[in-house]
């Protein structure tokens, strides 16, 4: 969460959820307030990032379909395909409007002991539409995906609810000595369309069938009162992540650790801290240590919100990872550091590296494996208010992941996005006014040269120094949401979306780079800027339509003006990457490349929105 020391009032999560929720169109010619301040700014860029969440009940005008929580968790389909190429996992059924609705933040894992046994998770949503209103309401469980044959064919299916109306956040895993697949997911409760969301709980779903069926939900980190909104004293975990120790050598060996980040409210809803938080499991997630504060301080954690000296508190983003030998190392994103931003209240990213060797008891201090330039200046934002990546309006955050050698259980690497260099054209409380002016929404002109690039350091010496920076590849257009593991033999793979051309592009594609090799292409042209559902002309009217972004004067059919109006704004915040026993790589990421048409009328022309899908995409190499 990234705030300012010259505000008094510090941060609301309601305002933050208020820009960053997709829950309500704005008609064209409405005068939208825009109230931007340095805190709001910060709201942005590191609030729990929920999006899209409500319940949805039969109403006067509604569109899309009348279903209920308990019948989404029972639905069950299926969808085939060549991983040499690309899989749509997706099924795309009529039922529910599966034909036209989202999945995104596709994450994905391989049991050790069958590397053709594959479980993906993704925010899969079910969307009602009242077209007299405008009004948008949803259901997004966590989705499922599981095959058995090296991802020729899956089941597409849903996590249970324990508790709420909004999951998401999947992490799946496998537990190689309890023989069980386990679902980590955010659970809260939401209202309709409304800005606060409260409980903000962390839960586990295990499976003993491989995946097929799901149990009820285990809560493990527990939400209090209106973390998105104007509580006191509310709690909100955001965030998660899960992995297990798979090693049959290692003295942990079946414990699961799930790590998340918990975001404290002060008065009225103001933002207090938000420190990475563990707990582990023993026994195949059906039970769970008491969780507790994990992050703790270093002398570059200057910047102090609420905390004493140096504590290392305000964080987001955390990945637990698992060496050959047991060790437990723990990635998480910083925004402390002071001297490393180029303006004041800049907030640009630090990422930090915490390892335990006693299965997670207890922690050596944090080390910066290396300083970011993703900070409020660095990059244009787009008509939401969120930073975003040049030539689009996907909402873009620099995060990546880390990666164990299997053959080394010193050999760690990690990987992220950002611009490489600072904006010079940045100035003191420049981002104050973002998103900017229509239709630019760039007040730090970061511009053209706000390049994306995929970069990684490495250590060998079990995180305690790291290398400087090394760009995996540069191509022309910019390049983003990178994941990253290691094969069997410990060669490093990388997969991320890339532009196609250089910006401004109009499609990307998801590549993939193995070792020393260039990178690939994995599947079809996506289509970013031609959306059918997260489209930029839901929440601005005509004047404000972004500039860049879309295909001038596309008009071919059945898509309609794609012009700016029709840029996608989200479609999830990261992709993923797991490698099998047997040295394949099998990579997943949020695909654009199927054009749908929704119930939700276009009240530009009248006639049904229609674009480009976001599905489940998998590729096997």
């Amino acid at each position: 969460m990234r705030r300012s020391k010259r505000t008094s009032t510090r941060i609301l999560f309601a305002l933050a959820i208020m820009l960053m929720l997709l829950a309500v169109s704005t008609l064209p010619g409405v005068a939208r307030d825009r109230p931007f301040s340095t805190s709001k700014l910060i709201a942005m860029k590191w609030a729990p990032l929920r999006h899209d969440v409500g319940i949805s009940k039969a109403s006067a005008g509604m569109t899309g379909g009348q279903f209920s929580k308990v019948q989404i968790e029972r639905f069950r389909c299926e969808s085939a395909g060549n991983p040499a190429t690309a899989v749509d996992m997706s099924c795309n059924t009529t039922r529910y409007g599966q034909d036209w609705a989202p999945d995104n933040e596709i994450a994905i894992a391989v049991d050790p002991e069958d590397p053709d046994h594959l479980v993906a998770g993704s925010n899969d949503y079910y969307y009602r539409f009242n077209n007299s209103t405008g009004a948008r309401q949803a259901i997004v469980p966590t989705g499922f995906f599981t095959s058995f044959d090296g991802g020729a064919s899956w089941i597409d299916g849903q996590i249970p609810m324990r508790s709420g109306n909004g999951a998401g956040d999947p992490s799946p895993a496998f537990d190689r000595k309890h023989d069980v697949a386990i679902m980590a997911q955010l659970e809260n409760v939401a209202g309709l369309g409304g800005p606060n969301v409260s409980q903000g709980d962390v839960s586990v779903s295990r499976s003993t069938d491989g995946g097929v069926n799901w149990s009820e939900p285990i809560a493990v980190m527990h939400g209090t009162g209106s973390g998105i909104g104007p509580a006191n004293r509310a709690v909100f975990f955001d965030k998660e992540w899960l992995t297990v120790d798979n090693n049959p050598a290692s003295p942990f060996y079946g414990r699961a650790y799930l790590t998340s980040s918990r975001f404290l409210n002060t008065l009225h809803g103001a933002y207090a801290e938000s420190p990475i938080w563990l707990s582990y499991s023993d026994d195949g997630g059906k039970t769970w240590t008491k969780p507790r504060e994990i992050s703790g301080s270093h002398p570059s954690c200057t910047f102090q919100e609420t905390g004493d000296g140096n504590d290392c508190d305000e964080d987001q983003d955390s990945i637990p990872e698992v060496a050959p030998n047991g060790d437990l190392y723990i990635h998480f994103m910083n925004n402390q550091n002071e001297d490393e931003w180029e303006v004041a209240s800049d907030f640009d990213s630090q990422i930090m590296v915490i390892k335990s060797t006693d299965g997670g008891d207890t922690f050596g201090d944090p080390v910066p494996a290396v300083q970011l330039e993703d900070g409020l200046s660095d990059m244009p934002y787009s008509v939401i208010g969120r930073q975003t990546v040049w030539g689009h309006q996907i909402r873009w955050s620099s995060w990546g992941n880390i990666s164990v050698n299997p053959t080394n259980p010193n050999d760690i690497t990690i990987v992220w996005s950002d611009r490489g260099t600072p904006n010079p054209n940045a100035t003191p409380g420049c981002f104050d006014d973002a998103p900017g002016s229509a239709p630019d929404y760039d007040p730090c002109k970061a511009g053209p040269g706000s390049d994306l690039d995929v970069y990684m350091v490495r250590s060998l010496d079990g995180g305690t120094t790291w290398s400087p920076r090394e760009t995996l590849e540069h191509q022309p257009g910019p390049a983003w949401f990178p994941w990253s593991d290691h094969t069997s033999d410990g060669t490093l793979a990388v997969a991320w979306d890339q532009d196609t051309t250089e910006a401004p592009a109009d499609t990307f594609e998801h590549v993939l780079k193995v070792g020393a090799n260039d990178s690939v292409s994995l599947g079809p042209v996506e289509h970013p800027d031609v959306s059918v559902t997260h489209w930029a002309g839901q929440y601005v009217p005509q004047p404000d339509w972004p500039a860049i972004c879309g295909p001038a004067g596309y008009t071919d059919p059945p898509v309609t003006n794609a012009e700016g109006k029709d840029c996608n704004v989200f479609h999830g915040d990261y992709t993923g990457l797991a490698t099998g026993s047997d040295g394949s790589i099998n990579v997943v990421w949020t695909g654009l490349n199927r054009l749908a048409v929704s119930p939700q009328v276009d009240f530009y022309t009248g006639d049904r929105h229609d674009g480009y899908a976001q599905d489940a995409m998998f590729a096997k190499r």
